[in-house]
């Protein structure tokens, strides 16, 4: 299993785990996405878990706003965990 990191705008990130396109978002108590405000904070909350890979992506829309077309998307990257 892989925990994939999104990089929100704000300092946020939303974390989800799966395989490909197989993912489940993580959720509160709430069922709302649950966001975290460092990468240390999702360290904590799957302190006891193991990962097979760990991704990190961001996306930004700043490109298109300054009108950067050739931008292939998100950037995103295997981490260390």
């Amino acid at each position: 299993m892989n925990l994939y990191i999104e990089s929100l705008e704000g300092g946020n990130y939303l974390a989800s785990t799966g395989m490909g396109s197989a993912r489940t978002l993580v959720r509160d108590n709430k069922s709302e996405p649950k966001t975290f405000h460092c990468l240390n904070e999702i360290r904590e909350h799957f302190h006891s878990e193991t990962f097979d890979k760990v991704w990190l992506r961001q996306s930004t829309p700043y490109e298109e706003m300054v009108g950067q077309t050739d931008h292939p998307g998100a950037l995103e990257l295997e981490i260390e965990w």
